[in-house]
């Protein structure tokens, strides 16, 4: 195959990746009136003690009291990230006051290169308000294998000459660390905003009272007859088969691509 055909057939595949994903996100945004993808039950997540750019350790998900907006990349992508951090600026200054709600949370995955000074460096040319988060190799895995992150590496001519190609979503996580919504990159700000903005509302009617999804589950009829909730209480994402995760909302059952780990 010429290198021309190899090309064209690549962009094939990450077009067709691409709509998937975005027939996805909007057919599961309609019953939910959700822009992004609602993870229900919220995902609970184990995470790890990574290090931010102050050179502190820092254990995640951040125990702040706030919603996190999660997502993965490195200081020397050339595109997706600083896209990405832009955006996320954006999204502040569209919730106003309320963006102090919001912690947006960057995380490496390019150990060799981006220690506490070179994150702290990069988050600055945005001029955003983010925490910015790396560890050793291990630490990383596991935190982002959580969030069924896919990354390739590319090797330069030397050993730091290599470039990353990774996942590009955005994960909102509730004040519990829990993840509750999922968001491809090119999610629009606004909507992201409503989400938020209709979050803030639900929590707030709900006052002291349990997420609406804990009663549901409680309130589940049986599955079967042998006294199981399976079908009412599946995990959230990512439920692997063999190459596609399931994720079910509100008893619906839809495919999206599967992540594989780093």
């Amino acid at each position: 195959m010429s290198t021309a055909m190899m090309v064209r057939h690549g962009w094939r595949i990450r077009i067709a990746g691409l709509l998937l994903v975005l027939v996805m996100g909007t057919a599961l945004a309609a019953p939910t009136e959700f822009h992004g993808l609602r993870v229900e039950p919220p995902k609970v997540l184990h995470g790890g003690t990574l290090i931010d750019q102050d050179a502190r350790d820092a254990a995640f998900p951040l125990k702040r009291g706030t919603w996190q907006l999660v997502f993965f990349g490195y200081t020397h992508c050339p595109d997706i990230c600083p896209m990405t951090l832009h955006k996320t600026g954006l999204l502040l200054k569209e919730l106003g006051p309320e963006s102090t709600r919001v912690t947006p949370v960057f995380i490496s995955i390019d150990s060799g290169r981006d220690n506490p000074e070179a994150l702290r460096n990069f988050i600055k040319q945005f001029e955003v308000r983010a925490v910015g988060l790396s560890g050793d190799p291990e630490t990383l895995q596991t935190v982002a294998n959580e969030f069924g992150v896919l990354v390739r590496r590319f090797q330069g001519k030397t050993a730091l000459a290599y470039a990353l190609e990774h996942s590009s979503f955005l994960y909102l996580l509730d004040p519990q660390g829990r993840v509750r919504l999922l968001y491809p990159g090119t999610a629009e700000i606004s909507g992201i905003a409503a989400d938020l903005r209709r979050l803030w509302r639900d929590e707030s009617m709900e006052g002291r009272g349990r997420p609406r999804w804990e009663r549901a589950v409680e309130t589940a009829p049986e599955a079967d007859g042998r006294g199981t909730r399976s079908a009412q209480i599946a995990s959230a994402f990512p439920l692997r088969t063999s190459f596609l995760a399931v994720v079910r909302v509100r008893g619906t059952e839809a495919r999206v691509p599967d992540l594989v780990p780093l």
